[in-house]
């Protein structure tokens, strides 16, 4: 029988790895809650037009928003190991420090953002229809992503806090609160794009508040504390943490591309059927993201420890996990394709119909994204920013941007679908080329100086 409380320090098999990211996948998913909620309503309370215009501006914002997930990820990383090296109040005042720094720096891009705006919009291709809606919604949700940048920080944060159970009672609260004033604002109201962005950004600074309590009335493990001024430290979290960043601005630089590609070849609709895909593959991909936002501290923890023997287990096990979900997720969605496009666009049948072919296409992806997902995560909690970039970079930027303009030469429309999934197959031969690199030099270099230290 499990314990009652996980702890880093702890062997983690199969069972046990799974309860501990039972609330990090639930995160994840309730996490997806938010643009698939105000999808919803704007797609069936406002229209087409809104709906695209929110999927071309919100991948721009996206990509300041994961600067919070770069620093949470990589801090996590980072405090994880000082804990198991023993280093309990540095990790304390670590952690404060680059809060603090984050939290300064947020409020900086929120100002930005707010200004240029209409210039993003113009950058992203919107067009006459879609311009208002695009500077609506964006300059709404720009006045609340400080909230947002915090609350993607804190996520990792309460995991490697060894309290992951909290953050998923913080953030189902924060999504009931969204999906309510979703309806209130958009659907009651009729507030319109403005209202969505409103309900979303309220969800964002509930979603920061809570963590951020708990941190400062904890008295024992993680906590706020009198914080200490250390670049070095600061550039190593910002070094871990970039990788995880890089799958964030990945996805909102290729979802750009992408609808630049789509509006060219298939015009709105194109648009709107690859952001029904996404609503679908964001929800299913919590489970992936969930897993490997847990084995970062996990597998910083034992590497402080110098612990070979679990390391190793980590890896065989969570590799065979998101092996096994990949499949099952495959055989889900194309057996529901059809009801799952429905939910967004069965208001309109040819557009279902593109949506079904494209998201049966695209969904093929997540045979080996897991895999890769975890093995970015892995890399990232042993310290080894290079190797989680290389994964990320392959999978989220060189791979898709080069195939999306490539594919289509050859397979036309369905090309664009393929991209992702072909990408997947070479980020794979990265990855086996990482773990051969680390298993034979990096591993013992990295746990002998962890040793001697």
């Amino acid at each position: 029988m499990l314990k009652h409380r996980i702890q880093l320090s702890d062997h983690f098999t199969i069972p046990r790895l799974l309860c501990f990211a039972l609330p990090s996948i639930g995160m994840q998913i309730v996490d997806s809650t938010y643009q698939v909620a105000d999808g919803y309503f704007i797609s069936n309370f406002i229209g087409e037009t809104a709906f695209g215009a929110e999927n071309l501006i919100y991948p721009p914002i996206l990509i300041f928003m994961s600067i919070g997930l770069m620093f949470g990820s990589g801090a996590s990383a980072l405090l994880s190991r000082e804990m198991g090296e023993g280093r309990v109040e540095r990790a304390n005042r670590l952690m404060t420090f680059v809060v603090a720094f984050l939290a300064a720096l947020s409020v900086a891009l929120s100002v930005g953002l707010y200004f240029f705006m209409p210039a993003i919009a113009g950058w992203v291709r919107a067009t006459e229809d879609m311009m208002d809606y695009c500077v609506s919604y964006g300059r709404t949700l720009a006045l609340f992503i400080p909230f947002q940048m915090l609350s993607m920080a804190f996520h990792p944060l309460m995991v490697a806090a060894e309290r992951p159970g909290l953050g998923l009672a913080a953030t189902i609260s924060n999504a009931a609160v969204n999906i309510l004033l979703d309806w209130a604002f958009v659907a009651g109201l009729g507030w319109g794009m403005r209202g969505a962005a409103l309900a979303t950004g309220i969800a964002w600074l509930i979603s920061a508040v809570i963590p951020a309590v708990f941190f400062l009335r904890q008295r024992t493990g993680l906590r706020f504390v009198r914080p200490i001024l250390d670049l070095r430290a600061l550039g190593k979290t910002i070094y871990n943490g970039f990788s995880e960043m890089v799958d964030a601005v990945a996805y909102a630089v290729v979802a750009v591309v992408f609808n630049l590609r789509l509006i060219e070849m298939m015009g709105e609709a194109g648009v709107e059927a690859y952001a029904v895909s996404e609503y679908v593959a964001g929800f299913f991909n919590a489970v992936f993201y969930g897993i490997s936002m847990t084995i970062v501290p996990v597998a910083g923890y034992h590497l402080g420890q110098a612990n070979r023997k679990e390391l190793h287990s980590l890896w065989n096990k969570g590799m065979l996990l998101m092996g096994f979900f990949g499949v099952t997720i495959v055989v889900v969605c194309e057996l529901f394709a059809g009801s799952l496009v429905r939910f967004f666009v069965g208001y309109n049948p040819e557009l279902t119909a593109v949506s079904v072919h494209a998201l049966r296409i695209v969904i093929l992806f997540f045979l080996l994204d897991g895999m890769t997902v975890y093995a970015g995560s892995y890399f990232t909690g042993l310290n080894q920013g290079t190797a989680s970039m290389l994964i990320s970079l392959t999978k989220g930027v060189v791979g898709p941007l080069i195939l999306v303009w490539a594919l289509p030469l050859f397979f036309r429309e369905d090309g664009i679908w393929l991209a992702i999934p072909i990408s997947e197959a070479l980020t794979m031969v990265v990855v086996v080329g990482c773990m051969l690199w680390w298993r034979r030099t990096g591993e013992d270099r990295e746990i002998g100086k962890t040793a001697e230290g």
